[in-house]
Order: C-alpha cells, then sequence, then structure tokens
C-alpha cells in the first residue's frame, strides 16, 4: 500500500501574512504546492529555486504572487504586522 502525507495548513487559505521583504503589507495566502505544477516549464521550475518534496505556501495580493518554504513560516513569514516587522 502507498504511503500517504498528511499535511496540515499552518495558515488557513483566504487569510493574511506578512513577510519580512514588505512587513506593512497583507498579503493573501491563496494555496500550497509540493513540487512543480502542471503546466509548468521545468526551466521556470528550476530558476524559482523550488525544491522537491518540499511544502510551500503561496501568498500575494493582486497579480503579484510570492511562494516561502513552509519552514519560513516564523522566521521571515508571519500572521501579524507587528512580529513580522520586529523580525525585518
Amino acid at each position: 500500500m502507498d504511503k500517504k502525507e498528511i499535511f496540515e495548513m499552518p495558515i488557513p487559505i483566504g487569510c493574511y501574512v506578512y513577510d519580512t521583504d514588505l512587513p506593512t503589507l497583507a498579503q493573501e495566502v491563496i494555496g500550497y504546492r509540493i513540487g512543480r505544477m502542471i503546466g509548468e516549464d521545468l526551466e521556470d521550475y528550476e530558476d524559482d529555486g523550488y525544491e522537491d518534496g518540499v511544502w510551500y505556501i503561496q501568498y500575494g495580493m493582486g497579480m503579484v504572487w510570492s511562494s516561502s518554504p513552509v519552514a519560513e513560516i516564523g522566521v521571515s513569514l508571519f500572521r501579524t504586522r507587528k512580529d513580522a516587522m520586529r523580525a525585518a
């Protein structure tokens, strides 16, 4: 039988996060991913620095979106503006 991995979303989709690069800007969580997306060119995937087997949180505002490893939550990605500004 195949081994199945259960992933619990640390921040629900639709909630907001604050990145230390732009700590005053609230960015909406739009999803999570592991590995390459269907239809994504391998060259684009590799150029963006994604690693196979690593969970990423995707977030952004408008047409500008970012991804960070889930492990960055609490390091460079935070639930509150105050925490992001403190870490920046």
